[in-house]
């Protein structure tokens, strides 16, 4: 943790908005709402219109007034606006498959200069340099509290970015990996001349180019261009920490048009966080679900994480595209249940210009309030009186783990994306790791299982569980397969998704046994994409998208397909056990909600001895746990319309404003959310 409190900030000046005559009377209310913090984002074009003539005297002031009023100020640059002397002299345009120049545009967030090469090094040399100067003039103000280093980085659209810059860099980014051109001809079978005039992708059919250039694009080069700016900042502030935030994470990104491996990325910088790339409101269960698996999802990429974005509104002036108070309350309270450290709105007063017209705002164009504002101040009212409590405290671990792997979640993506032309534009809409993750997810929350999430890259965390889950793991890296069967052989549980293994390192499919040796000997037989149903213990719903036969040794077969061929194969490791699905059962279970499919994974983890959560009632009572020392943070939040009651467990110490207690019985109204401190 790099600070002492949870931070409550809001995003306050994005150049023209607010304007300068508004500035003052902000301030001036900003306390009363709690909010200690604001956020500037130095927009390049915005700041250094004309090359080396850099214009500050907006961001000088606003700085002055966050110091008379007492606020610490974020510093955010938006380098994706570049001055147009960074594409007409230094042609720092991006480049399309054909050839075409990606001219930036205008919209809410960017001024006519969207988005230049960062690859060029004349286009990095003069980004190093503003951030240089923007560090230089500001690393002594004493209420500077950090800096972000990216806003929303991303890799977007598909086809960004084929100038010579990005080909040569391409190129040797594959020379470090293959050391010679040999060696990448023969592990992905193809006859690429030399690194030097490798060919880049026009359509992802060939599977292993994309593949390639994705992964290079996604985590590569957005781990460097973090690091350009990390370390130009670091030039002229030694001591403040450095963050950045993702636009739309790997859980939910669709990873060809818009991708960022989170989980390399992040560690370019000191800590990480994430906009919320779902709608506003939580009116439905599988929004709030979604919600609380962002936050699960970014806790496993950086248990420090921030949420950065939290929007009042989408804006337009379309009502139902703005948040009612109980969606405020319950996003600022997920969020703290699920241990963010701090919480940033977009933004204090409403967007005015572009397609953002309108957009969010704790406060209208105008300044005043809307309704949501008094949960922000009550949010922050609780949030000072229990600082210490929250803000040392920390995510108490799940029994059962999610393993996302991002090298699955991009190839899957690609296989998505073979349409009936040789382009990038049809895309099928199976998105079968995505809707396998998301399934299981809602299966266990709904079962009333506590669940986290763990990234591959990250193996030594497995041996914290009981029971991990792999959605359509169909690159099975070789390097898992030690902790694999460590986890096993000590007891641990392994649910794998149809898909397991499917395919080598080097995207082809696997003919052979899948490379899983010695916790299991599997072969894929015969898979089939189907709609079709299955029956289980009397009960008939259907799989999906595909059917696998799979010939297992020494198998006990729990589960066969309607034609008698074993759907779900349990084998035994050591101590543990491996089941080895037909079928994805996370995917079946976004598609239908089948209860039966509660009762299949209910039934595994409780072979092992995993036990569900307290006070948890489905969709209607949600519970969520921090650890602090002796004390126990239990937070419900009751989204149903009826008043609900729980016999807490054990010594009740404090409790949330809005829950009653009578004895110890606690007593939580109708659409509302409260924590319980138990010793």
């Amino acid at each position: 943790m790099f600070f002492d409190e949870i931070i409550h900030a809001t995003q306050y000046y994005r150049a023209p908005t607010p304007l300068p005559k508004e500035w003052e009377a902000d301030f001036s209310r900003m306390g009363e709402y709690h909010l200690d913090t604001i956020q500037i984002r130095i927009n390049w074009r915005w700041n250094e219109k004309r090359k080396g003539e850099y214009d500050f005297s907006d961001v000088d002031r606003l700085m002055e007034l966050a110091e008379k009023h007492n606020k610490k100020v974020i510093i955010k640059f938006l380098l994706e606006c570049a001055p147009q002397y960074v594409f007409d002299e230094y042609d720092g345009f991006r480049i399309g498959p054909k050839g075409e120049k990606l001219r930036g545009g205008a919209t809410g967030a960017f001024y006519g200069g969207w988005r230049p090469c960062f690859t060029n090094p004349k286009v990095q040399n003069a980004a190093i340099k503003f951030v240089e100067t923007v560090a230089r003039r500001y690393n002594g103000r004493k209420n500077l509290l950090f800096w972000n280093a990216w806003n929303e980085i991303r890799n977007t659209p598909i086809e960004e970015c084929f100038c010579p810059h990005c080909r040569a860099a391409f190129g040797k980014y594959l020379q470090q990996k293959f050391d010679t051109i040999e060696n990448l001809n023969d592990f992905y079978g193809v006859a690429e001349e030399s690194f030097d005039t490798i060919a880049l992708p026009s359509m992802p059919h060939g599977y292993w180019d994309i593949f390639e250039f994705k992964k290079f694009k996604g985590s590569k080069e957005l781990y460097n261009w973090l690091r350009f700016v990390y370390d130009a900042i670091r030039k002229y502030d030694k001591k403040r920490p450095i963050m950045a935030h993702v636009g739309c994470t790997s859980a939910f990104q669709d990873h060809l048009c818009d991708i960022c491996d989170d989980y390399t990325v992040s560690k370019a910088v000191d800590f990480f966080g994430t906009s919320i790339p779902i709608d506003c409101s939580m009116n439905t269960p599988d929004k709030r679900m979604e919600y609380l698996m962002l936050h699960d999802f970014l806790r496993s990429i950086d248990e420090n994480y921030f949420l950065y974005e939290i929007y009042p509104g989408l804006g337009m002036f379309r009502p139902e595209w703005y948040d009612t108070p109980y969606d405020m309350r319950f996003k600022l309270y997920a969020g703290l249940a699920c241990g963010a450290k701090g919480f940033n709105y977009w933004q204090y007063r409403s967007e005015r210009l572009g397609h953002e017209a309108d957009c969010a705002g704790l406060v209208r164009m105008d300044g005043s309030p809307r309704p949501v504002i008094e949960e922000v101040k009550k949010f922050g009212e609780n949030l000072k009186k229990n600082m210490q409590l929250f803000t040392k405290a920390k995510a108490k671990p799940a029994d059962v783990a999610i393993v996302f792997d991002f090298d699955s979640m991009l190839l899957s993506t690609i296989e998505s994306h073979c349409g009936k032309t040789f382009s990038f534009d049809i895309a099928d809409k199976t998105a079968y790791y995505k809707k396998a993750h998301y399934g299981m997810y809602q299966l266990l929350r709904r079962s009333n299982y506590n669940v986290d999430y763990v990234v591959s890259e990250n193996p030594e965390t497995f041996k914290k569980y009981k029971v991990l889950y792999f959605p359509y793991t169909t690159m099975l890296k070789p390097k898992l397969i030690p902790y694999l069967q460590q986890f096993v052989e000590n007891g641990g549980v392994l649910i794998a998704d149809e898909g397991f293994g499917l395919r080598q390192a080097n995207t082809w499919i696997q003919p052979y046994d899948i490379e899983c040796k010695p916790l299991m000997t599997a072969r894929l037989k015969e898979r089939r994409m189907t709609g079709e149903n299955i029956t289980y213990k009397g009960e008939s719903t259907k799989i999906a998208p595909f059917k696998s036969y799979y010939d297992v040794k020494d198998a006990e077969t729990l589960m066969t397909f309607d034609d008698g061929v074993p759907a779900v194969q349990k084998t035994s490791y050591g101590k543990g056990s491996i089941y080895l699905f037909g079928f994805s059962v996370g995917y079946s279970y976004s598609l239908t909600k089948a209860k039966v499919w509660e009762r299949l994974v209910g039934e595994i983890l409780n072979e092992v001895g995993v036990k569900k959560l307290v006070y948890a009632d489905g969709d209607m009572v949600y519970e969520k746990h921090l650890i602090n020392g002796e004390d126990e943070i239990v937070f419900l939040f009751n989204n149903s319309n009826e008043e609900k009651r729980f016999v807490m467990q054990g010594t009740v110490v404090a409790h949330g404003a809005d829950s009653t207690m009578d004895g110890n019985v606690l007593i939580l109204p109708p659409m509302s959310m409260t924590h319980v401190v138990i010793r």
